[in-house]
């Protein structure tokens, strides 16, 4: 008697893609909160028991899709913060400007920004920022304040007003008429803030 074969892990992989996909586009297009793990289904062609075994339920398959996105975007800003090694001044100004560039993409900004306000708690978010870049950032500001820089502010002070300016920027490009023309202008005003507190 043969032995029966599960699925194998290629093809979970590919279920698994397919759900964040099309749970991708929901979130995007009706919201957090109207979206529908019925319309999410039907779209992957796949069963709901499928949705469950993957990510437990809709918090779950929004969270795949929320650090699925910003994984993507904190490994560029990795590879840069790399380029930058020995000018964490640069680094960091350089890792915003990436951020920025992601936040004008509408699936990215939508779910990372915006989305996940409401569908995660702060301290969730702030766990998945830390475990991915939060402290590659503040050993930078700590090498900054061991140059004599930082102008008498902490090390966390600056880590969240950073933090606080690229996320609110990039929330406001939902509502910019010139999306370009904006992003010019509050890089320019991030530049000007960041170096302020770190010159």
């Amino acid at each position: 008697m043969s032995k029966r074969k599960g699925p194998n892990r290629e093809n979970l992989e590919q279920t698994r893609r397919v759900f964040l996909e099309n749970a991708r586009q929901e979130f995007v297009k009706v919201g957090y909160n109207e979206a529908s793990t019925n319309a999410i289904v039907e779209a992957s062609g796949m069963a709901r028991g499928s949705l469950y075994y993957h990510f437990g339920d809709k918090l779950g398959l929004f969270y795949a899709v929320y650090s699925d996105l910003l994984e993507d975007c904190y490994d560029r800003i990795g590879e840069e913060m790399d380029k930058y090694a020995g000018n964490p001044e640069m680094a960091i100004l350089s890792t915003c400007d990436i951020f920025l560039d992601y936040c004008m993409k509408t699936d990215f900004r939508r779910i990372v920004l915006i989305e996940s306000q409401i569908a995660l708690g702060y301290q969730k978010r702030l766990d998945k920022a830390e475990e991915e870049i939060l402290y590659r950032t503040r050993a930078l500001l700590c090498e900054l304040q061991e140059q004599g820089k930082l102008k008498g502010y902490s090390v966390d002070t600056v880590l969240i007003f950073i933090m606080a300016i690229v996320s609110e920027v990039g929330r406001s490009f939902e509502k910019a008429q010139d999306l370009m023309r904006h992003r010019e202008e509050c890089m320019r005003g991030l530049r000007m803030t960041i170096k302020g507190m770190i010159g």
